[in-house]
C-alpha cells in the first residue's frame, strides 16, 4: 500500500509540475517582448552624467 501512495504522489506531483511549467511558458510567449533590446548607456550606464 506504501509503495503505491508513493509512485500516486510521485506521478501527481509530475503531472502539476508540467502543467504549471506549460502555462508558465504560454504566458511568458504569449507577450511580445524583445530581451535583447538595447540600454542606451547615457541614461543607464555606470557613467554619471555630466550637469553643464
Amino acid at each position: 500500500m506504501s509503495h503505491f501512495v508513493s509512485i500516486l504522489l510521485l506521478a501527481v506531483t509530475l503531472t502539476l509540475t508540467l502543467c504549471f511549467g506549460v502555462a508558465a511558458w504560454r504566458l511568458s510567449a504569449s507577450k511580445d517582448l524583445d530581451i535583447t533590446a538595447t540600454i542606451p548607456h547615457q541614461e543607464y550606464g555606470w557613467r554619471p552624467k555630466h550637469n553643464n
